[in-house]
């Protein structure tokens, strides 16, 4: 296998665009070429260039270098990991160094993951045996429901004019965003409309103002077909990101578990899941006054609102992180393994059962779009946890 059939195998993987033949074909000769000047020359080239960014868990990346070693049959051991940047050094490696680095590519590129090969659980399947019945990632669905009470399943719509509601033309159009569009001048009176998404859906809105609105999975907005008093308001649950329409003389409020964000023309996301510890408002954009129990914070771009007891204001919130979700991405800097789980309950609509306590952090990025075999598999290489799926649960054990 040359360098250049080498990088295209691996860009491949990364992308999720490798055939299964050509993985067993990628895996065999890293096992078997693992520290050859070829595939580190590939390394190098990958590392200057920015391919790889990804890190493991700090605490645990030699315990993660010497797994993998051990595990494609290279045990020796190695240095220790210097934590300059979040990037591995290249100019200075050599000897041992190489092989730390061979083992680190091999866990950015997620392949080492099936490399893993765990014993078979009479409760459940692992999720190394799950490739022919994988559990595939949430996608754009929801079901919007009328004035009336009745629904429209949207991922299952027909593209076109779907109904009227009060003034309000509703459309689900060529790119599957639902939008509201007034087409009755004629005084007709607002009447309420609601979009939810089940657990593993997401899906976009045009509100009738032009406001976008993303919804993510478990989530719901309950809205006016028109926008005719002296504020525009919409009720969430769950979590959405909004880019709001600008009007002066209209402000516009989203109201969650008590909690109230009111804005002129902005871009904010809102998390409040019932099942978090508090819910939050983050600001990408504009200015918000996020209000609750009588308490009234004046936001600026780039912090973020935690509402609990009281309103705590985050003056650096990790923006990325955030606002993976919004990107088609799972981003964890640091973040606890309980909360991740939450995150993955929604999106593959599944049901996390932990069997033992761990207060292990993690921090990664993945696409939202892999199975979630491939996301645990990725978590397992991480160290200190280890997954078994059995139908829609996913069991937690150290």
């Amino acid at each position: 296998m040359d360098s250049q059939h080498l990088r295209e195998l691996l860009q491949q993987h990364l992308n999720n665009a490798l055939p299964v033949e050509d993985l067993q074909a990628l895996i065999n000769h890293l096992r078997e070429n693992g520290h050859s000047e070829e595939l580190l020359s590939v390394i190098e080239e990958a590392l200057e260039s920015g391919t790889f960014t990804a890190q493991a868990d700090k605490s645990r990346k030699d315990q993660v270098f010497q797994d993998i070693l051990r595990k494609t049959g290279k045990g020796e051991d190695i240095l220790p990991i210097e934590e300059e940047s979040s990037q591995l050094p290249v100019k200075r490696r050599t000897g041992i160094w190489k092989a730390a680095v061979a083992a680190m590519i091999i866990l950015l590129a997620g392949t080492a993951t099936y490399l893993i090969r765990k014993p078979a659980d009479h409760r459940g399947t692992t999720i190394n045996q799950v490739a022919k019945a994988d559990i595939l990632p949430g996608s754009n669905k929801a079901i919007l429901t009328l004035t009336d009470g009745s629904h429209i399943e949207l991922d299952s719509a027909a593209r076109g004019t779907l109904t009227q509601q009060g003034a309000a033309s509703v459309t689900k159009l060529n790119n599957g965003q639902l939008a509201y569009q007034i087409s009755n001048h004629t005084g007709a009176d607002a009447v309420y409309n609601t979009v939810t998404t089940p657990r593993g859906g997401q899906y976009q809105i045009v509100l009738p103002d032009g406001t976008r609105v993303w919804l993510n999975a478990a989530s719901s907005l309950h809205f006016p077909t028109s926008f005719t008093g002296k504020e525009r308001m919409v009720e969430v649950t769950g979590e959405a990101y909004f880019e709001v329409a600008r009007k002066e003389n209209q402000p516009f409020k989203v109201v969650t578990q008590g909690m109230e964000v009111k804005v002129l023309g902005t871009h904010f996301n809102v998390n409040a899941y019932a099942d978090e510890a508090a819910s939050s408002t983050v600001l990408l954009e504009g200015k918000v006054i996020v209000s609750y129990r009588g308490k009234n914070v004046l936001m600026n771009p780039g912090q973020q609102a935690l509402v609990k007891e009281d309103i705590r204001i985050m003056p650096h919130a990790d923006i990325e992180t955030l606002m993976a979700w919004k990107e088609g991405k799972f981003s964890y800097n640091n973040m606890g393994l309980e909360t991740i789980m939450r995150q993955i309950a929604r999106w593959y609509d599944v049901d996390i059962i932990f069997e033992d306590k761990i207060a292990d952090s993690y921090s990664m990025e993945i696409s939202r779009n892999v199975p979630l075999s491939k996301l645990l598999q990725f978590m397992e290489i991480s160290g200190g946890v280890h997954f078994v799926i059995n139908g829609r649960k996913v069991i937690v054990r150290k």
